[in-house]
């Protein structure tokens, strides 16, 4: 291979010759070059004649997408191996590239164990190529790993500490005893738009001192927290966030929150019940001025509430967040609104849905725009499916619904869900009413636990029968026909292939028919 042409390897294979994907694209930036050109008689430049920024154009297409530096970007680092101009291209042509940070020490990852001697340093070298582009950080640091190694990750997180005016997103998972290492960050988080902190241990409730870290960020607006902190103890700009998720919170602080973020627009919670205080008392500290209100959260567009929620315990999570008084008086409910909803999410425990569907909450605290309904649970109690029918016959607007996890057991009830979900048809006696008649997506997400290669026939035409009244319009009840039908199978053990042949003779032009494994509803 001539001196030139070495001068085209990226990365070789197996028998030492260049990488196809190099060659492709240089081949194609020289064709254009060469048709733009004024000059058709002029020889075909030299690779490394080329422009600094056709060069660091046709690295930036060649390298993996999405890509992290330091230790998941080898093509990066072999690009700067290559010879002294292309180095130059990469070092100090390309800051975006680096601009992308993933560090992880864990005790049980040998590879991070063995780079951990020079990782400050490299994380020097990195962030001096950035330049001043604005950083994505994803830092990870379990507490568990021994002396040696927490002294290089904390010299890491000082290093990354130290530019903190140009954090765009971070993604940290740190002990909370070193929290405090943040603070020289407090003022100048100009740039900050995304903030994702994990803290151990996981179920951290309080801090020895207030964190108002993160309170002068004029820029954050998304945030996501493995448990949520008070807000005396944990600032934020609530005022300007527009998403926050938790992966646990009491139900006042699901209150709290709404009430103190005047323009959130997606709240994703995980709820639990309240621990009370000493003596046992769950009372919000809110019911003194919540009483004979109504609140109306106007800009909420997406609400995702995973309850855990065991049968009698939804009335404890709901009935104190909708402040109903003990006599159930109608008088006394406060109510909550949420007029521009479109997305809610709901994950109940078996049992629970019935007890959820007969709450305040359950249908007249949303209005029109709610199109897209997600309902997650266990659903092996029959209860469950009268309570899913007294819930979506209050969304008459819902346009796409997404139904699991639902393990059948047995044929009685495996029937009920395709019951509730089918069309009644023009000889019913009476006008009853249709569940959902706007829905155009139905997305099923369920456990048959069978591993025959033959589907009985008990699984398969109620579901049929169920699909077919769906494609059906109705005039009369403004039904219009189902557009898409997508079933996720829960258990790998049940056979794709038979579900897919048993539905296939639904499949029509204008009908979206497919079959797929996995969990797809979860919440």
């Amino acid at each position: 291979m001539s001196k030139q042409s070495s001068q085209l390897v990226l990365m070789q294979d197996s028998n030492g010759e260049p990488s196809r994907e190099i060659q492709s694209v240089l081949m194609r930036h020289h064709s254009e070059q060469t048709i733009n050109s004024s000059d058709t008689d002029t020889p075909c430049p030299l690779i490394h004649q080329f422009p600094v920024e056709i060069l660091a154009r046709i690295f930036f297409e060649c390298l993996p997408d999405p890509m992290s530096v330091p230790f998941d970007c080898a093509q990066l680092w072999n690009l700067g191996r290559i010879c002294s101009r292309w180095r130059s291209v990469v070092c100090l042509e390309m800051p975006l590239t680096w601009s992308t940070i993933k560090i992880s020490f864990r005790s049980s990852t040998a590879r991070a164990a063995r780079l951990s001697r020079h990782s400050a340093e490299i994380m020097r070298v990195c962030i001096q190529r950035t330049r001043e582009c604005p950083l994505t950080i994803a830092f990870t640091c379990a507490s568990d790993v021994g002396a040696t190694a927490r002294d290089d990750w904390l010299r890491c997180l000082d290093s990354l500490v130290a530019v903190s005016e140009r954090w765009k997103s971070i993604d940290f998972f740190i002990p909370i005893t070193v929290l405090s290492r943040l603070l020289p960050a407090k003022g100048r988080l100009k740039s900050l738009e995304v903030l994702n902190l994990s803290l151990e241990p996981q179920n951290a409730r309080s801090l020895p001192r207030a964190v108002d870290i993160f309170e002068d960020a004029p820029k954050l607006t998304c945030v996501t927290m493995s448990s949520h902190l008070s807000l005396d103890t944990f600032r934020l700009p609530w005022k300007q966030i527009i998403e926050y998720r938790t992966k646990l919170m009491e139900v006042w602080n699901c209150v709290e929150v709404l009430h103190h973020a005047p323009h959130l627009r997606a709240l994703h919670a995980k709820l639990e019940r309240a621990r009370g205080n000493i003596s046992g008392d769950t009372a919000s500290p809110y019911s003194d001025h919540l009483d004979h209100k109504t609140f109306s959260y106007e800009s909420l567009t997406s609400l995702s509430i995973n309850g855990l929620m065991r049968p009698g315990y939804e009335h404890e999570l709901f009935l104190r967040l909708l402040q109903v008084s003990s006599d159930s008086d109608k008088a006394n409910v406060t109510q909550i609104l949420f007029p521009s909803l479109t997305n809610f999410r709901l994950a109940t425990s078996s049992g629970s849905l019935i007890n959820f569907a007969a709450l305040p909450l359950a249908g007249s605290c949303f209005g029109s725009l709610l199109t897209k309904v997600t309902i997650r649970s266990v659903f092996d109690a029959l209860a469950d499916y009268s309570g899913a029918k007294d819930f979506l016959l209050g969304l008459p607007m819902v346009r796409q619904l997404t139904f699991g996890v639902c393990f059948h057991h047995n044929q009685d009830v495996v029937h009920i869900l395709y019951e509730i979900l089918s069309l009644p048809s023009s000889s019913d006696s009476g006008w009853p009413l249709v569940v959902l008649p706007k829905l155009e997506v139905l997305v099923l997400d369920i456990d048959y636990d069978n591993k025959d290669l033959l589907m009985p026939s008990w699984v398969i035409d109620p579901l049929k029968k169920m699909i077919r009244s769906r494609r059906t319009k109705d005039f009369v009840r403004r039904c219009v026909p189902l557009q898409k039908f997508h079933l996720y199978l829960a258990s790998w053990e049940t056979p794709r292939e038979s579900f897919a042949k048993g539905l296939q003779d639904l499949t029509e032009e204008g009908f979206e028919i497919r079959v797929l494994r996995g969990l797809f509803a979860q919440v």
